[in-house]
């Protein structure tokens, strides 16, 4: 029989027939309102600007976007699947997550 996938939390072999769910995670830097007074006005903006570049270019290319966007994509077979959504679905409720030993996250 041929496979579909494999489940990347518990390593399951997906056979053809079986649903194999894609979790996609993008995590973004939330921006929020700017709080401008007089004094940031006075600033020597142009100045400011060269030393961030001078700073940013002695960055990993990796770690200056993780700092504004990243993105994950997992498979997972239907029983991940539903304890992932289990989990989502507590912590919208404002639950406590049990944290679980998984390969998609840092335990």
């Amino acid at each position: 029989m041929k496979n579909i996938g494999r489940c990347q939390n518990c390593g399951r072999t997906i056979p053809k027939g079986e649903t194999l769910f894609e979790i996609r995670i993008d995590i973004y830097a939330k921006g929020g309102p700017i709080d401008i007074d007089p004094e940031d006005l006075k600033k020597d903006h142009i100045r400011e600007m060269k030393e961030l570049i001078k700073r940013m270019e002695n960055m990993n290319v990796d770690e200056l976007t993780d700092e504004v966007w990243e993105s994950y994509r997992f498979d997972l077979c239907k029983t991940c699947r539903k304890e992932f959504h289990k989990k989502l679905k507590l912590r919208k409720k404002g639950g406590l997550v049990p944290r679980a030993k998984s390969s998609y996250r840092n335990n």
